[in-house]
């Protein structure tokens, strides 16, 4: 929604949880039960991959035992085809 990333419904949570774009260039997807964050400026993608997994860390939970929230899996650059 606009510069805004909204998750709603996060471990059945009322209020959404809010984290902010960072950049003009970046772009924010969702496929199935991926994120995908791409952009031109790499450090601008960065950012807003890490606010995303930020915002939704688990809090007062082992993370080795209670693995929901949302994790950086793969980093890459695309190549042009």
């Amino acid at each position: 929604q606009g510069k805004k990333i909204i998750i709603e419904n996060f471990l059945g949570e009322k209020a959404p949880r809010i984290t902010e774009i960072y950049g003009d260039d970046v772009t924010v997807r969702v496929e199935g039960d991926d994120v995908i964050v791409e952009g031109i400026d790499i450090e601008h993608v960065g950012q807003t991959a890490a606010n995303i997994e930020r915002v939704a860390r688990v809090k007062e939970y082992d993370p080795r035992v209670f693995m929901d929230g949302i994790y950086i899996y793969e980093k890459g650059v695309m190549e042009e085809e």
